[in-house]
């Protein structure tokens, strides 16, 4: 299960799309023709699960889902299967102009009546986080419009033992991160314009 907040970025829950809300051990027990038990700073993904096992079984890889299949690692720890990792995560403020002074949780709101949705592109040095628009009629995040705000986490040296260390400083309005924005954001409208409104 993915971490909980204990205050971390004024939340008390499990539900957001920082790190800590967002990781999950994963553990995977293989064939014993793999190796033996190894760890890996690798980005994977949940959706990663079933390919891997298909794969690992000796089956053909499913070409109609989404995720990659994490058996090269068995071979190489350090190897990569995927450039980025992502988590979507709504919010629900009852005044959308300010939405960060409420941290109103969408858990019991029907999504026709969420307000914004937060996509998150994380990668081996950032973490990027795009808020759009909710459009309720078609339940997707608006990318047409411009965003209601953007977050951007530097995660150089980021060794994963320390999960609220690298996302308290928002750097997005620095000028200098302007090309990493525009790079991450493009990989967000890829990921999500298939089931998003029109970008």
């Amino acid at each position: 299960d993915h971490g909980w907040q204990l205050g971390e970025h004024n939340i008390w829950g499990k539900h957001s799309n920082f790190e800590l809300g967002t990781r999950v051990p994963l553990i995977i027990k293989g064939p014993a023709s793999v190796g033996p038990a190894q760890s890996t700073r690798a980005l994977v993904e949940s959706v990663d699960i079933y390919p891997t096992v298909s794969v690992l079984a000796g089956l053909p890889f499913p070409p109609d889902v989404d995720g990659y299949s994490l058996a090269p690692l068995w071979k190489n720890t350090s190897a990569s299967v995927a450039m980025y990792a992502f988590s979507e995560y709504p919010r629900c403020p009852h005044n959308i102009s300010t939405p960060w002074d409420d941290t109103t949780s969408c858990v019991h709101t029907q999504k026709t009546n969420f307000t914004s949705m937060g996509y998150s592109v994380r990668s081996d040095n950032w973490r990027y986080t795009v808020w759009l628009l909710w459009d309720g009629d078609n339940l997707v995040g608006d990318f047409s419009k411009p965003p209601i705000g953007v977050e951007l986490y530097a995660h150089d040296g980021d060794d994963g033992t320390d999960f609220n260390k690298f996302e308290n400083i928002n750097v997005a309005s620095d000028p200098s991160n302007a090309q990493i924005i525009a790079e991450l954001h493009a990989v967000a409208v890829k990921q999500w314009s298939k089931n998003t409104t029109a970008n």
